[in-house]
């Protein structure tokens, strides 16, 4: 009687083991998931650019509620803005945005050719599935080369980067995005802008060489 007893305590013990590993199984399980879903929702809106990870939102990126407000005004085919987006660009967002002192924003001021304007357009194209920021740098990458901006090229930029090139390809012969170039124009002279790149800190129009120690002067106050 004592063994049969035993033996059932045995088989109790094996059964509730069983069912905490079966409990643990569907919790990692539970976890995982949740974590692809999570991953899923967030990443088309984070941008990593090797040791940088930062709030990307279309045209702008760094926290809306920032002190500083920083528009950027450009052109691709401008070689300045081409030095500003290549080579200086990463450090502002290092210093400013990712230490959510600067809120930053691109605008498209198309003026130099008219392929600039075309490469203004596919900017849009790219920012429909998140890869503005990426895209845009690789513009200016090529923005030396003849032909940079031709239909054909822009398309290969997109194949780049992973987009789905059809939509892609779609939103650019569709023309859709054109007015929006010239309602940034509209608002650029509104502002008194006049050449590339130029910024608006806060409402202050400066130049490329002035820009820190302007935005600098803008979180002192």
């Amino acid at each position: 009687m004592a063994g049969t007893q035993t033996q059932r305590e045995k088989l109790r013990q094996q059964r509730k083991q069983a069912s905490s590993k079966k409990t643990i199984t569907v919790v990692a399980v539970i976890s995982v998931v949740a974590l692809v879903i999570f991953l899923l929702v967030m990443l088309p809106k984070w941008t990593l650019d090797k040791d940088q990870l930062y709030l990307q939102e279309g045209f702008s990126v760094g926290d809306p509620n920032a002190p500083v407000k920083v528009e950027e005004f450009s052109d691709f085919r401008c070689s300045h803005c081409q030095n500003f987006a290549l080579n200086y660009e990463k450090d502002f967002i290092k210093k400013y945005v990712e230490t959510g002192q600067v809120y930053f924003t691109f605008n498209n001021y198309a003026f130099l050719a008219d392929d600039s304007r075309d490469a203004a357009e596919a900017t849009y194209c790219a920012a429909e599935q998140n890869a503005f920021w990426q895209y845009k740098n690789l513009l200016f990458t090529y923005s030396t080369y003849t032909g940079a901006f031709a239909q054909s090229n822009l398309l290969d930029y997109a194949k780049q980067l992973d987009l789905d090139t059809d939509k892609f390809s779609a939103c650019l012969q569709s023309d859709q995005n054109l007015a929006k170039l010239d309602e940034i124009m509209s608002y650029a002279n509104s502002l008194g802008i006049n050449s590339t790149p130029q910024f608006s800190v806060n409402g202050t129009i400066v130049y490329m060489n002035t820009l820190d120690e302007t935005v600098d002067k803008a979180l002192s106050r």
